[in-house]
């Protein structure tokens, strides 16, 4: 007798593009007898739900021996067990007379537990939003007699893999831009599309806009089947840009659904952080650094170590496919549609569209202006004319201005004595700016930025600003002296930020070095601080950081920039949060020395040049986590490290103009990770440290062609590999160098 079965009835799909590819991957993972817990994760609306869809329906299509395929929609999680449990015994068609004598959910579950343990089963759960248990719902897959039983669900976050035991994830990700289109112009129709061509020009447009998340498409396509006025189209493609609620369907279906990741971050604090991110123009990559900066600078952040908190926000936003990581981990971005919905969100639901406003290379204009008056945020980014500011809007709400990167010169006098709840002053990047607005009255003011300005000094209204946590006055060229009164002032301080760029050698401070001190023993006051990012141009001042424990341990990025009479630096005390070190232009200095215990851990990048009597950096290898090095014109310098050592963790090295440099590292074995290395100007260097593993991994070789030919190899294999990811930096063909393997130098 055939074997009876009870599948789910073929459901409906709507159009889809580029889902057989991992339905066909999910099967794979049906198949396999070791996966009995598959898990579906993405953004919202990337159709994890359609998938699920679609694998239900592939068991009408595929040989299998399952006695059940099970399909469940979890509407409500605060009472899911009931939910799922009522949906199985129907399924299973446990009577109502028997699963009414069950007074509790381990009853009820003990049920379930007994048909399922003979039968083979699948069970489909969508939109799972928190652990699910399934021993509660009587569901035992760990068991080895429970016949190769499978649970695959679509969620939303990537917390749920560990806690459910998946053994098998699998991430619906965005469509790319060529299935985009297509499933785009399927909804709309190629009839419509087709009779005008400016109409299939403004389908590219608005694709790219939805930016791959196939609801948007869906959900845009429908709003546009209907149009054919190719006016009517350019302006959805403008709404889609500034205002996207107002496209039929987005704030009715698109970001509700979306709105279900937001709801899971479960606090006000963590929704407020990342509301925030809508203030950043779309496509930005914002370092977390300066996001956390700026939070703190909202007053989001209320824990007892709110760096702490803040990392942990960034990461539960990740988690939750709210926000993206870049290559570097240390930045973050929104996907399009995301951003649209943080918009849509801070700005009550599309209800207050003046709430925030966010501008990125436009004009500053009177009408722009009067809107600012009931906003909360304002952004101005990139703005291509010039700004001249005549008019002082009164903004009783106004907590955050960013102005960023304009060709601002001045503001009236009095501009921002109307912004009582100003918290957020960001002016950086406006290099035209010279002089600091008159903001001493604005006492609330916690943030401020003036980095990349021309400011040339401090004014002395700014020790008024007695709530100020952050001060950020990066790359102020002009900015010569910071009197130590001014920050000893700011007595709740947390983060200063004063770094110069290690090339301007045009800006060499002449500061005595009894000052610069002073001013490192005002920080060292400071009570609150907990991040610094300083320059230094005094043999004295290292000293007094390395004696200091406070200024060590806040010290984020160090630069020792034209330090005369410095010889020897030798680190003998744990600097666990410095993340850059830069040392520039120090002609004597000979040495760099780490003591023993001395870790480094945190130590992500560093920068050395134009110290022509240092020997070597074998202190580096107390930087396990180091990422990028970066070493320019250090005559004396024969190798980078002669210690044979692993960092695992190197991806970019660039070297200028090392007229002795015959060796990087002593072995191949060092820089298992390396991506990317420069060389310019090193004529002895002969060997590159790769072996033909690394030799795989690698993505480019920069260098001059002449020093290219120049290079020995001892392995064929390696120097075809390397090949095809040089790129030279100057002209001339490229020729193989003949294996001189014989005479070649013993270190690498």
């Amino acid at each position: 007798m055939p074997r009876m079965r009870l599948l789910m009835p073929k459901l409906l799909v709507e159009n889809t593009v580029g889902l057989d590819s991992t339905v066909k991957r999910v099967w794979r993972c049906i198949e396999d007898e070791n996966t009995r817990v598959i898990r579906l994760c993405g953004i919202g609306s990337v159709g994890k739900s359609t998938l699920l869809k679609k694998v239900s329906n592939e068991f009408h299509n595929q040989n299998h021996d399952f006695d059940f395929v099970i399909w469940v929609k979890v509407y409500r999680q605060e009472d899911y067990i009931e939910q799922v449990q009522e949906a199985i015994r129907k399924k299973l068609d446990i009577s109502d007379s028997i699963w009414n004598e069950c007074s509790s959910e381990e009853e009820k579950g003990a049920q379930i537990s007994r048909v399922f343990k003979t039968k083979k089963f699948v069970l489909l759960l969508d939109d799972v939003g928190e652990r699910f248990d399934l021993l509660r719902l009587g569901i035992h897959l760990q068991s080895d007699h429970w016949n190769r039983s499978k649970v695959i669900y679509t969620t939303r976050s990537v917390e749920l893999c560990n806690a459910m035991g998946a053994q098998e994830t699998i991430e619906v990700e965005c469509l790319p831009p060529d299935q985009a289109l297509l499933l785009f112009r399927m909804t709309v129709g190629e009839n419509i599309l087709n009779n005008d061509p400016e109409l299939s020009e403004l389908a590219e447009i608005i694709a790219t806009r939805c930016g791959g998340l196939p609801l948007a498409l869906l959900t845009v396509g429908r709003a546009m089947a209907s149009r054919r006025n190719p006016a009517e189209w350019r302006h959805a493609a403008e709404l889609l840009q500034s205002n996207p609620s107002e496209i039929e369907g987005m704030a009715a279906h698109v970001f509700p659904l979306l709105k279900f990741s937001y709801d899971s971050l479960n606090n006000a604090t963590a929704q407020n952080c990342f509301k925030y991110c809508s203030i950043f123009p779309k496509d930005y990559n914002i370092r977390i650094d300066e996001l956390i900066d700026l939070w703190m600078g909202e007053g989001f952040l209320d824990g007892s170590n709110p760096r702490d908190q803040a990392e942990y926000i960034v990461g539960t936003s990740k988690l939750a496919y709210l926000l993206e990581s870049d290559e570097s981990k240390q930045c973050v971005r929104m996907h399009d549609i995301v951003h649209d919905m943080a918009m849509w969100l801070a700005r009550d639901q599309g209800k207050n569209r003046s709430k925030v406003l966010v501008a990125k290379s436009g004009t500053v204009t009177y009408q722009e202006l009067t809107k600012c008056e009931g906003a909360n945020w304002i952004s101005l980014w990139g703005c291509r004319r010039r700004v001249n500011i005549d008019y002082s809007p009164s903004c009783n709400y106004l907590s955050s201005l960013l102005f960023r990167d304009t060709l601002l010169k001045s503001f009236p006098s009095g501009f921002f004595n109307s912004m009582p709840a100003l918290k957020v002053l960001d002016l950086s990047g406006n290099q035209g700016l010279v002089e600091i607005p008159d903001i001493g009255n604005v006492k609330t003011l916690q943030h401020l930025n003036l980095s990349l300005t021309s400011i040339a000094k401090l004014t002395a209204g700014l020790v008024n600003l007695t709530n100020l946590r952050c001060l950020l006055l990066d790359y102020t060229a002009n900015l010569k002296r910071i009197p130590k009164e001014v920050i000893s002032s700011l007595l709740l301080l947390q983060v200063y930020s004063k770094i110069n760029g290690v090339s301007e050698y045009y800006d060499r401070v002449e500061v005595p070095a009894d000052a610069e001190v002073a001013f490192l023993e005002a920080l060292e006051c400071l009570n609150h601080i907990n991040k610094i990012c300083i320059t230094i141009f005094a043999a004295p001042s290292v000293d007094k950081i390395l004696e200091s424990y406070i200024l060590r341990s806040c010290i984020r990025k160090l630069t020792i920039m034209d330090c005369n009479g410095l010889i020897s630096l030798c680190f003998t005390q744990e600097f666990g949060n410095l993340e850059r070190l830069a040392i520039s232009g120090c002609y004597s200095l000979k040495e760099i020395m780490l003591s023993e215990w001395c870790k480094l851990g945190n130590l992500r990048e560093v920068y050395v040049g134009v110290c022509p009597l240092l020997l070597n950096l074998n202190f580096l290898a107390y930087a396990k986590n180091l990422e990028t090095l970066t070493i320019i014109d250090c005559e004396l310098l024969a190798e980078v490290t002669s210690e044979i050592i692993a960092f695992p963790a190197l991806k970019t090295i660039s070297l200028t103009r090392l007229r002795n440099l015959s060796s990087i590292c002593p072995s191949p074995g060092c820089y298992p990770s390396l991506s990317e290395i420069e060389v310019s100007q090193c004529s002895l260097l002969m060997k590159l440290p790769f072996d033909l593993e690394t030799a795989n991994l690698l993505q480019k070789i920069r260098g001059e062609t002449e020093w290219w030919n120049g290079l020995i190899w001892d392995d064929e294999a390696i120097w075809d590999a390397c090949r095809s990811k040089f790129v030279s930096t100057s002209s001339g063909p490229l020729q193989k160098k003949k294996d001189q393997s014989s005479t070649s130098r013993s270190t690498i």
